[in-house]
């Protein structure tokens, strides 16, 4: 349902809300991954951290901008265009 007006949330269905939401969550959990890649913490006196492959880390960056399209394609399909700009 792509408009060239703006909805406001509380019009949502509560399908919509909830596909609004798997969309945020997907985004949050491809961000997590990545950030586990690249922000882990040395453990003093434990262990260092080793950089991931190229081809993970590169794999990771591609899930986390598909997921922030895929947020923002909802975004624009359930509250219209003006929601994303």
């Amino acid at each position: 349902m792509e408009t060239d007006q703006t909805r406001p949330p509380a019009d949502l269905s509560l399908e919509e809300r909830q596909q609004l939401h798997r969309a945020h969550e997907r985004l949050r959990a491809a961000s997590l991954e990545l950030e586990g890649l690249v922000a882990t913490e040395p453990v003093r006196g434990r262990w260092e951290p080793e950089p991931p492959p190229p081809e993970i880390l590169e794999a990771a960056r591609v899930a986390v901008g598909q997921a922030y399209e895929d947020l923002m394609r909802c975004h624009r399909e359930l509250l219209g265009p003006a929601a994303t700009a």
